[in-house]
């Protein structure tokens, strides 16, 4: 259809310019002759325009959320003539997202460009295409050409509000928490020093004080924590990205507070595997099957160490029979719990369009 109309358009341009020519020829006066030599020459300015090569000048790209970007972009023609085009089309394209700009370069040098909250998927975006196509006068002319701009960048799981971690993080530090070493205590006992103002009160030593005639404290060990050992089980299931984003969330959380050992099960380049790396983030994909996540998930397990295990509800998982050690899982009940209860789950149920 669009091939039609521009067929048809051609063909009714060069009626209107033959008319032209014949009415110079019938009436060669100056007026006619004037009108023939400027559309004559504005209909080679333009073709000439749209033959240009163009190549990009200025990127600019600004980060607005998690997966939003604002991004901007300055085009001019190899040779810097000026452009003589009544419309340029601009798409932008990134895997499955695509944005439309329309401007008029008119006596131009350049062609700015502007693309705001582009969504990116999560993953490691390298570039991105600029398809450009310059349209002439009447749209007679028209020439299509492709941009490819390198863009690095990465886009993790979105991290959730912090009103939404500090949920999570106040019930899991209530898990988590260990039996804190009394002050009097003295086997983890470091060393007898002098009082400092930042000493609290109830760590005096008040034998050693009265012997020394000064006010003695007494130096602890510090308190180490244990590891904790962070599982996220990547299954097939509507809530696999709101699932991802919480962990991803939890673990930025956990990180300053302890030693995380991370294990992310699920698919990675088309194969089933585990991967201890916090960059696996932007790659993991859902496993479709219960029997590859089993197999993946059952040597991991074994270890004994606190456990937290992020999964849908539609897994289970054999823990170890001598496992002692606290285990904490997390599913769409946290996530309900979390983001808001009956609200979030409408949200949702309109979302996946369950």
């Amino acid at each position: 259809m669009n091939k039609l109309l521009y067929v048809l358009r051609l063909i009714l341009f060069l009626l209107f310019y033959l008319a032209i020519v014949v009415y110079t020829l019938i009436f060669p006066t100056t007026t006619s002759w004037f009108i023939f030599y400027a559309l004559t020459l504005w209909i080679i300015i333009s073709f000439l325009s749209t033959r240009q090569s163009y190549h990009l000048t200025h990127t600019e790209r600004i980060k607005k959320d998690d997966n939003h970007f604002s991004f901007a972009f300055t085009i001019q023609n190899k040779r810097r003539y000026p452009f003589f085009l009544t419309a340029v089309k601009i798409n932008l394209l990134l895997n499955n997202t695509q944005q439309t700009f329309y401007t008029s370069t008119l006596f131009s040098r350049q062609i700015d460009s502007e693309f705001q909250a582009v969504v990116l998927p999560r993953g490691h975006h390298d570039t991105l295409t600029l398809e450009i196509t310059a349209i002439g006068l009447f749209g007679v002319w028209k020439k299509h050409t492709q941009l490819t701009v390198p863009i690095n960048i990465d886009v993790f799981p979105i991290i959730l509000k912090k009103s939404e971690r500090d949920k999570l993080m106040h019930t899991l530090t209530a898990h988590f928490t260990q039996t804190s070493r009394s002050f009097n205590h003295d086997y983890y006992m470091n060393e007898i020093r002098t009082f400092q103002n930042r000493d609290a009160l109830a760590g005096i030593d008040w034998k050693a004080s009265l012997k020394r005639g000064q006010w003695m404290v007494k130096e602890y060990e510090a308190e180490e924590e244990m590891p904790v050992d962070f599982y996220f089980l990547g299954f097939n299931t509507a809530s696999f990205e709101d699932l991802l984003s919480l962990g991803y969330s939890l673990l930025q959380d956990l990180k300053a507070t302890r030693k995380v050992n991370v294990f992310l099960i699920g698919r990675f380049d088309n194969k089933t595997t585990v991967k201890t790396t916090e960059d696996s983030f932007l790659t993991i994909e859902p496993i479709k099957s219960h029997h590859e996540l089993a197999e993946a998930s059952r040597s991991i397990f074994n270890n004994q160490s606190s456990k937290i295990i992020i999964k849908s509800r539609e897994v289970q998982i054999p823990l170890p029979l001598n496992s002692h050690l606290d285990h904490r899982f997390i599913d769409e009940g946290t996530l309900l719990q979390v983001k808001g209860g009956s609200r979030y789950a409408a949200d949702h149920k309109k979302q996946t369009g369950a």
